[in-house]
């Protein structure tokens, strides 16, 4: 009997890739705009958005504008926007983001750091009228309290830091593939 395989999966939308679990995918993977992946990428990953469920594996150098972390990466990560780590997500090695989202339980080990040109964004000012000076908003006061006070109050006195902790149920109501990741932010 044949098998029709035009007639398999497909996504709900153009220029996404989904790689399977089970399936182990070595080299450049380049996608102008979703990339979701149950099983392993072997090589660099670029894509607008990177999505890596519980059992994905992404060993390689990664370029994304977003990504949403399930399962483990490792190696140069650049997240220019929001990266989001969920609370069965590994990520090791050289990390540079926007903004980080943290839920408990995820793991981060290496390097991290957060871009400036990412905060850096011009604010329009009349024509003759010189910019307004931005002042640095004071390191905020240590406080006794639990480690996850500690590490806010840590990101919060780095220059331009920002850290969104999720509630459970707030991730049980995400959905990553129905809306852009950028558009969800949970404060702490």
């Amino acid at each position: 009997m044949a098998i029709n395989t035009t007639s398999g999966f497909r996504p709900d939308q153009e220029n996404v890739v989904y790689i399977g679990a089970g399936v182990t995918l070595k080299g450049e993977v380049s996608v102008p705009d979703l990339i979701v992946v149950d099983g392993t990428v072997e090589g660099d990953v670029t894509a607008r958005v990177v999505c890596v469920g519980q059992t994905g594996v992404i060993r390689g150098n990664i370029a994304a504008t977003e990504a949403d972390i399930s399962g483990w990466i490792t190696d140069h990560i650049e997240i220019k926007q929001l990266l989001i780590v969920r609370s069965t997500g590994r990520v090791e090695g050289r990390v540079m983001y926007g903004e980080i989202e943290l839920e408990k339980g995820a793991v981060v080990t290496g390097d991290l750091s957060a871009t400036d040109d990412y905060r850096a964004v011009a604010k329009p000012t009349a024509p003759g009228k010189a910019a307004p000076q931005e002042r640095e908003a004071p390191a905020p006061v240590a406080k006794a309290g639990n480690s996850l006070d500690r590490l806010n109050d840590a990101v919060r006195a780095a220059k331009g830091g920002q850290l969104y902790v999720a509630s459970e149920t707030d991730v049980q109501r995400r959905n990553v593939l129905r809306a852009p990741l950028s558009s969800r932010r949970v404060s702490a």
